[in-house]
């Protein structure tokens, strides 16, 4: 099972890898041009494709790659006999994605915890935290939230934050702040809530995690979480007059000011932040600035098409016993071959003409194989064959009606070139 989600894993992360090699080299301009969401909807699509990597039954494969079964060259005693290649290839995988996981879930919950730690010290007096609680309940009831959502005053925050997931928190440095510059910083953490970004994020975590091997899965993951923020912001002053807009532009900017003398800042990729470096706050003004843009429903649409379609013409194929037998399988290596039809499988005709060798050969050589995810519920064997080799052995193919086959007891799916 392992084996195929892997298998599968790659064909995907390579399709996608094509598609987001030309947005790398397509000029940043140009993506700018559309609206933020549409560029949050297109990393969407791509991570929901990533993270779940089920390919059509019908596949028009053009491009296959093979992992041989044994790796040549190695000396017999470095060998691991009992496991194949591709098997090797799958717990080095299922590890990374473990391990990925295991130390960012690690990492937000100490994150987690230090934001709360962070409340005991927090340096604001009881009026100025009294103003930060009663602005936060009225910009949420005024945004027409009414989900219990906490707000923490920590010192250890290194910026507005929404953190939390089934039980989301507004965190707030305890920076002295007005109630112009609260009420901002609310509007934009409570419409991260209201979005559901952080679980966004969390999907871009899972893409990242399954295909932990792909550098170009990174780049889009972070590409990601900036226009994330530039959708919210967005967001945020939709339908605003100007005067709304300068307002938060100039929170965005006190906000920075504030928190510029904390240099013991600490992020994690599950968190929202209001907050941004000098550079991506300059891009966020001029996003939050600039005239109406492309909505890029084209774009998306033939974007998502392209990595739909694309990931069923790539085939990778892990080598067993039994498919390296097929790959080399050649007709004079063939003495002959006992054919069953569906009516009666127990007896069959027996074939020695070079014929019937050539075509069943043929016929292998046509197929691409897969190990079975699952078996199909009532399919029927059509056919089944009985391989004897010049050398004595021998092996059993059979075939059903789903289309799968089984060779020597194991099941494989098959697909047509």
């Amino acid at each position: 099972m392992l084996e195929f989600i892997f298998s599968s894993t790659l064909e995907v992360s390579l399709a996608v890898s094509i598609f987001l090699a030309v947005l790398l080299s397509v000029p940043q301009k140009y993506l700018d041009r559309y609206l933020p969401r549409s560029r949050n909807l297109l990393w969407m699509i791509l991570a929901i494709r990533l993270l779940f990597p089920l390919q059509p039954d019908f596949r028009p494969v053009t491009v296959r790659f093979v992992a041989p079964y044994r790796l040549t060259g190695l000396p017999p005693e470095t060998r691991m006999p009992n496991l194949s290649l591709i098997q090797i290839l799958t717990m080095v995988w299922a590890f990374g994605v473990f391990l990925y996981l295991l130390v960012h879930l690690i990492w937000y919950k100490r994150f987690e915890r230090r934001m709360e730690r962070g409340r005991a010290f927090s340096s604001l007096s009881p009026a100025q935290s009294r103003l930060a609680k009663e602005t936060f309940y009225e910009v949420k009831y005024a945004l027409g939230i009414y989900d219990p959502i906490s707000l923490w005053i920590s010192s250890e925050a290194s910026g507005p934050m929404l953190l939390g997931f089934c039980h989301p928190k507004v965190v707030i440095p305890d920076c002295p702040m007005d109630q112009k510059n609260l009420e901002m910083i609310f509007r934009h953490e409570l419409m991260h809530h209201r979005r559901h970004d952080s679980w966004y994020r969390l999907m871009l975590l899972g893409a990242s995690a399954l295909h932990w091997f792909n550098p170009l899965v990174y780049w889009m993951a972070r590409r990601a979480a900036q226009d994330l923020e530039s959708s919210c912001d967005r967001s945020v002053v939709s339908g605003q007059p100007q005067e709304f807009v300068c307002e938060y532009a100039q929170a965005l900017l006190n906000t920075a000011k504030c928190l510029m003398k904390r240099q013991n800042v600490h992020q994690t990729v599950l968190v929202s932040y209001f907050s941004s470096g000098a550079q991506r706050l300059k891009k966020r003004f001029a996003e939050l600035f600039s005239p109406a843009r492309k909505a890029g429903v084209c774009l998306i649409v033939l974007s998502a098409l392209f990595v739909v379609f694309s990931s069923s013409l790539v085939f990778v194929q892990g080598n067993d016993q039994n498919l390296e037998w097929a790959e080399k399988l050649k007709v004079g290596d063939i003495s002959s071959i006992n054919i069953a039809q569906e009516q009666d499988l127990q007896m069959g005709t027996e074939y020695y003409s070079a014929q019937v060798k050539d075509d069943f050969v043929d016929w292998l050589g046509n197929i691409n194989f897969k190990p079975a995810l699952y078996q199909a519920r009532n399919r029927t064997e059509k056919e089944r064959m009985y391989v004897t080799q010049k050398d004595g052995s021998r092996k059993r193919v059979s075939v059903f009606s789903d289309g799968s086959i089984q060779v020597d007891g194991k099941e494989y799916w098959t697909y047509h070139s």
